[in-house]
C-alpha cells in the first residue's frame, strides 16, 4: 500500500522569498504565514535560520600580523624636524600615529604589513 506524502518541500529560494516577505511586511509575521499556509513558527524558524547562515558568511575580521623590524644600525643624527604628530587613517578606520621625524622607509613597511601587502 503506498501513501501520498502530505509534506511540501520548500527550495531554499521560496523560503527566502517568504521570510523577506514577512521583514517587509505592515502586517504580522503570522498573517503572511497564513497567506502561504503554512505555521508561524515554521516562518519564525526560517527567518532564524536565514540570520545564523548570514552570520556565517560574513568574514572574520584580519588576524593580527607581528612585524619584526631589524635594529637599527645607530642613531642618526637627528635633523631639525618639527616635533609634531601625524595620524594616518588606514582602510577599515585603522589609525597610525607616529613622530613627524619617523623614518619613511621604516613607516611604509609598516602600512604594508598592516594592509596585508
Amino acid at each position: 500500500m503506498i501513501t501520498a506524502e502530505t509534506r511540501r518541500r520548500w527550495s531554499s529560494e521560496g523560503k527566502r522569498a517568504i521570510v523577506e516577505e514577512a521583514a517587509r511586511t505592515t502586517t504580522s509575521v503570522s498573517e503572511v504565514a497564513r497567506r502561504h499556509g503554512i505555521a508561524s513558527s515554521l516562518l519564525f524558524r526560517w527567518r532564524r535560520e536565514f540570520a545564523d547562515a548570514d552570520r556565517k558568511q560574513v568574514p572574520p575580521p584580519p588576524a593580527f600580523i607581528p612585524v619584526a623590524l631589524p635594529a637599527p644600525a645607530g642613531l642618526p643624527a637627528r635633523q631639525d624636524r618639527s616635533s609634531g604628530r601625524i595620524e594616518i587613517e588606514l582602510a577599515g578606520g585603522r589609525r597610525i600615529r607616529v613622530d613627524a621625524a619617523v623614518d619613511v622607509g621604516v613607516l611604509k613597511q609598516i602600512i604594508d604589513a598592516l594592509e596585508g601587502q
